[in-house]
C-alpha cells in the first residue's frame, strides 16, 4: 500500500476514534512508536510517531483571549505563546536543556512546567494531561519527557479539564522578561523533526 494512502487511512481511523466512534478515546502512550530525539540543542516539544503525526499548529501569537464574564464575552488579554495541538497523551518534551523552576497547577494553565534554560530563557509548557513528570530543581535535557499533552486548566481544582481541545501551550520568555513569539522556532524544529 502506498505510504500516502496508508497515512490517509490512519488519519481517518484516528479522526473517527477522536470523534468517539466506537466509544474509545485515542491516547498515545510514550512507547507507541515514539521516536527518541537526536542529541541536539533544541527539539520540537511534541513527540511524533514513526509513521504518522497528528500535530497541528499555527502562528497564534497575540491572538485575542476572551472569557465569558458576567454574561458577556470579554477580551481579557492576548495569547503570549503558541498552541500545538496533538493527540491526548502524546509525550510533551523539553525543547532545550535547563532546570525546572516551576511544576504544578495554575488556574488558566492547568498542569504546567517552567524550565530555565542554560541561556537564561524561561520555557513555559501548559495544559498537560496530568501532574508533570518533573519537579522543581530537576535538571532536564532537550527531548526529555516533561509530561503528556492534555487539556487541563481554566479551573481552581487541580485536574480540571475539557474546556478546550488537547494541546501543548509553549511560551518563551527572554532573560529581560519579554515574552517572544515561539512560532518561527517551533516551525523550524517541526520541519527538522519531519525530515528525519
Amino acid at each position: 500500500m502506498p505510504s500516502s494512502l496508508r497515512r490517509v487511512l490512519s488519519l481517518a481511523v484516528l479522526a473517527l476514534t477522536l470523534a468517539g466512534v466506537g466509544g474509545a478515546r485515542a491516547e498515545v502512550a510514550p512507547s507507541s512508536g515514539y521516536v527518541a530525539p537526536e542529541p541536539k540543542a533544541r527539539v520540537f516539544p511534541v513527540a511524533r510517531s514513526k509513521w504518522y503525526s497528528v500535530i497541528n499548529f499555527k502562528d497564534d501569537w497575540l491572538a485575542p483571549r476572551r472569557r465569558f464574564v458576567d454574561g458577556r464575552w470579554r477580551q481579557v488579554g492576548f495569547h503570549e505563546g503558541n498552541d500545538i495541538f496533538a493527540e491526548p497523551g502524546t509525550p510533551a518534551r523539553a525543547t532545550t536543556k535547563g532546570v525546572v523552576e516551576q511544576a504544578g497547577w495554575l488556574f488558566y494553565s492547568g498542569w504546567r512546567v517552567g524550565i530555565r534554560a542554560d541561556d537564561g530563557r524561561y520555557w513555559f509548557y501548559a495544559h498537560l494531561a496530568e501532574p508533570p513528570a518533573v519537579s522543581p530543581g530537576q535538571r532536564v535535557e532537550a527531548g526529555q519527557t516533561i509530561g503528556l499533552v492534555g487539556n487541563t486548566g481554566y479551573g481552581q481544582t487541580p485536574g480540571h479539564k475539557d474546556e478546550f481541545s488537547a494541546h501543548l501551550h509553549v511560551g518563551i520568555q527572554e532573560p529581560t522578561g519579554e515574552w517572544v513569539n515561539p512560532y518561527p522556532l517551533m516551525k523550524r524544529l517541526y520541519e527538522n523533526a519531519q525530515s528525519r
